[in-house]
């Protein structure tokens, strides 16, 4: 067995897929030149790195476009993180399973890897609900407003956010009226019980909107 991590993808036209990291830094992005080259419109050339240390490995963003997600929470530009064995990584759109040989765990071919609540993939514009695929598919706005809670979830963004996000050629001139009555229409075809009892995407009143898996 290596002593050293990998990562297995989970999605796009690489899943499946094994990298074994090095015993220095990993480069990852759309460069020819990176060790992890990522076939990902959405990923910046120089998009981040993982570092080894010791027994550990951290990833780093290098303050790429579309970011990096760590166990579902969304690095700030330029942050770092510790991957732990079967923790999820996300690089702009294409997600990775980390898996670390030092941890005294099953095998991971014998893991079963538990399906998130809601999963969005950008690169088929699909979205998955308890691992069912929704179906009809969002609008291309609500989809879009949708991926942007997504890439953000766990934090709580403002409306203005979310102008900015859905309708930029509006140039912020949207009511907040037109961003609830999308919430609500998003909310209708993923939540059971609709605006009541929100699962996934909770109201911050007064400010905006956070999403929760």
């Amino acid at each position: 067995m290596s002593r050293y991590g990998k990562l297995v993808c989970l999605n796009g036209p690489r899943a499946g897929q094994e990298l074994e990291l090095s015993d220095g830094v990993t480069t990852v992005g759309r460069s020819p030149e990176a060790t992890l080259r990522l076939d990902d419109q959405f990923a910046s050339r120089q998009h981040a790195e993982i570092i080894h240390v010791e027994n550990a490995y951290q990833v780093r963003d290098l303050h790429s476009k579309n970011g990096v997600v760590v166990d579902g929470r969304r690095l700030p530009s330029g942050g770092t993180a510790w991957l732990s064995d079967g923790i999820e990584v996300q690089f702009a759109s294409t997600r990775f399973r980390f898996y670390d040989p030092s941890a005294t765990v099953t095998s991971p071919a014998l893991i079963a890897v538990r399906e998130p609540g809601l999963r969005v993939d950008i690169t088929t514009r699909q979205v998955y609900v308890d691992g069912q695929l929704l179906d009809p598919p969002l609008s291309v706005k609500q989809f879009d407003l949708l991926w942007f809670l997504y890439q953000n979830r766990g934090r709580v963004v403002s409306k203005d956010e979310i102008a900015q996000a859905v309708w930029p050629e509006a140039q912020g001139d949207v009511y907040d009226a037109n961003i609830d009555r999308m919430v609500s229409r998003v909310r209708s075809r993923i939540e059971p019980n609709g605006d009541e009892d929100a699962r996934f995407i909770q109201t911050v009143r007064g400010y905006g909107y956070q999403l929760k898996l």
